[in-house]
């Protein structure tokens, strides 16, 4: 089958983690012996680095066909329109020079739409992947609406990410969903022995905005371990939330214990989940958490928030779970980790995960779904 694949972008050495859900599905289908070509769409500001205009490469053997046009925050109609003509622009590319594919598979709410347009025009099967937590809002924005009216109903199959995410949509725009949950990179996030130590160490990751809650883990933490010197919190991700971040941890007197790592390679990332003894990370909304499942995968307890997608798979078997916004509640699973690590069996918490999120095991749903509308 040769699946096409429309993306945000694609991970860079300035961007490690741009559309990289888009791309650890393509090298799951890659695998499973399945022709990928990815085309992606990038009209971030001019602030974002990268190559301008028409550019094609080969990333793990995957042809990759890009278009980048500078534009950030503009009226929605301008974006529109610069992204219709550069799907089409690639599009004709990828015809010339791979052929006319089976399916085009579309990831997010923007690039569903294009998607849409490329199906009416060249009558290609469309799929779409909603992994959007603006979608998943009680006011989700107008042009999100108009969009998601086009893209969900002129898909002929609709995946998201998350039960949660399967009912906003159909309540909100009354199209039915698939439930397929995100890769995991298992041959990257998978479990090693650990040395027991003396330093008890918690690690998250998550972009350093608002909705990850960062403030809320940091205040937890020093609410939990204010007075222990052992217990140490590593923080991977940026955003613009660093400098606020930065001068809480000064002003909590957490300098030696709380370390922001910025963002990251996700190999370095791996080493450090495996020095690791629980993950945290007290989001306000998600569609999924793919960050929570690299830590399961990698053997350690999550701590998460009920905020739409770890309730999904966070129990306590392999974490604990506390409200939105709760310091108080966070804080007291924090400490019951600490005190309680030993009960959780970390190889059968990442032998559970890569059975059930691992590239093959999701790889070949997607494709049933393919296979169900040809």
């Amino acid at each position: 089958m040769y699946i096409l694949i429309l993306s945000r972008g694609y991970p860079t050495k300035e961007n490690k983690i741009l559309g990289i859900f888009e791309m650890d599905q393509a090298r799951a289908l890659k695998r499973l012996g399945h022709k990928v070509v990815f085309l992606s769409t990038d009209i971030r500001s001019i602030r974002r680095k990268r190559k301008w205009g028409y550019e094609r490469k080969t990333i793990d053997g995957i042809e990759i066909y890009g278009m980048n046009i500078p534009l950030g925050k503009v009226p929605p109609f301008i974006a529109n329109k610069a992204s219709s003509l550069a799907i089409n622009y690639l599009y004709k590319k990828v015809i010339e020079e791979e052929g006319k594919p089976d399916i085009l598979h579309a990831h997010f709410t923007h690039q569903g739409y294009l998607g849409s347009l490329l199906k009416e025009k060249y009558g290609i099967p469309l799929v779409v992947t909603e992994h959007s937590s603006h979608v998943n809002k009680d006011n989700i924005r107008a042009e999100l609406v108009e969009k998601g009216n086009i893209a969900y109903k002129n898909a002929d199959s609709l995946i998201t990410v998350s039960p949660t995410l399967k009912k906003r949509i159909q309540d909100k725009f009354g199209v039915d969903s698939i439930y397929i949950p995100n890769i995991v990179d298992t041959s990257l996030f998978k479990y090693q022995p650990r040395e027991k130590k003396k330093q008890f160490r918690f690690v998250s990751t998550g972009h350093l905005i608002p909705i990850k809650g960062t403030e809320t883990t940091i205040n937890a933490f020093y609410k939990a371990f204010n007075d222990n010197e052992n217990v140490s919190l590593t923080i991977f991700g940026e955003g613009n939330e660093r400098k606020k971040l930065e001068t809480l941890i000064r002003d909590l007197g957490l300098e030696n214990r709380i370390k922001l790592m910025g963002q990251t390679a996700r190999e370095d990332m791996a080493k450090e989940y495996n020095s690791s003894d629980a993950f945290v990370l007290a989001s306000r909304s998600e569609t999924f958490g793919v960050s929570y499942i690299e830590a399961l995968s990698s053997g350690l307890p999550v701590l998460a928030t009920k905020c739409g997608g770890p309730e999904v798979f966070v129990n306590n078997e392999n974490g604990m779970l506390s409200d939105v916004d709760d310091v108080d509640g966070l804080a007291k699973n924090m400490r019951f980790i600490y005190e309680n690590v030993d009960k959780f069996n970390n190889q059968e918490l990442s032998q559970r995960a890569r059975e059930e999120f691992s590239s093959n095991s999701i790889g070949e749903k997607i494709v049933e779904v393919y296979r169900s509308i040809l």
